[in-house]
């Protein structure tokens, strides 16, 4: 299936967006999953409107799929909040290592439940993005029994959003994105309201910075970042555009260079060349016929 031009672009533009979650997050000061829940019921709020009466084509999705959806909101949620723990309590270096072997997941998880044809180019391209970031925090990495909890979540982050990435695959493909997007990032906003009312995180009280950070981060890497991840997934093989991911900490720390004064040292520059040709790699391969995917 030939991949618009509109959902490269919008994966473009996606790509930057998501990427810039760890330099809006130093705005705010709040609990993660404070962060996680209001990013996504801003983001739903926001979608509802655009949604309109398309909202009504959730019935074309069988019991299946209504299972399916669920599951990939739980696992967004859960993705959201490992993700900003695991930032708050390790390094950043570590935890973009540790969440950056999401492809292999992927990769795999494509190939035994959707039958994802893999090649030597993709295979190029992971270990290509992986050493890139490797590279890139290996400087700075601590591996200390201090960071090890948020090492796992890190990885744990990684798990979800394999798990998020596959699950919806399944959905996408009989449901409008708009309309998928709204009730997904509505089932993670419960989610992570329900976690706040179990951790005993206060829901208000914020600061008018913090509330300008939910707004962000619902706006740029929620509404832009993953709904263009989630548009593209109907064309692209789940392990090809979690590849693709990987450009995520060039992109932020050029914009913490930009923003922050945050120059980037010898490794981070070439850290970012490694991952530029793992992409370069990926996007130069022939097209890949998918596997067919039942509804």
């Amino acid at each position: 299936m030939k991949i618009p031009r509109s959902a490269v672009a919008f994966l473009c533009v996606g790509l930057l967006a998501a990427s810039q979650s760890g330099n809006i997050i130093r705005i705010g000061d709040a609990h993660p999953v404070a962060i996680a829940a209001w990013r996504l019921l801003i983001a739903t709020a926001l979608l509802l409107p655009l949604s309109g009466p398309r909202l009504g084509r959730l019935r074309d999705l069988d019991v299946r799929g209504l299972v399916g959806l669920g599951a990939a909101g739980i696992a967004l949620s859960f993705h959201f909040i490992t993700w900003i723990a695991a930032v708050q309590y390790t390094t950043v270096a570590n935890a973009s290592i540790f969440f950056s072997v999401n492809p292999v997941l992927t990769a795999l998880g494509g190939r035994l439940f959707y039958g994802e044809r893999g090649s030597p180019r993709l295979s190029l391209s992971i270990a290509l993005g992986l050493t890139g970031v490797v590279v890139m925090g290996a400087a700075d990495i601590q591996l200390a029994p201090a960071n090890l909890a948020g090492d796992a979540l890190a990885l744990f982050c990684s798990v979800m959003f394999t798990a998020y990435m596959l699950l919806g695959k399944r959905v996408r493909r009989t449901l409008d994105n708009r309309v998928y997007v709204t009730f997904l990032y509505g089932i993670a906003a419960v989610v992570g309201f329900l976690a706040m009312a179990v951790l005993e995180v206060p829901a208000t009280g914020y600061t008018d910075r913090t509330w300008l950070c939910f707004l962000l981060m619902a706006l740029v890497p929620t509404l832009l970042g993953h709904t263009s991840f989630n548009y593209a997934l109907r064309w692209i093989d789940a392990g090809r555009l979690a590849v693709f991911t990987l450009v995520e900490p060039a992109l932020a720390g050029l914009v913490a260079w930009l923003a922050w004064g945050e120059e980037p040292g010898v490794g981070s520059i070439a850290g970012y060349a490694l991952v530029c040709l793992s992409v370069l790699v990926l996007v130069t391969e022939k097209r890949v016929p998918e596997a067919p995917v039942e509804p």
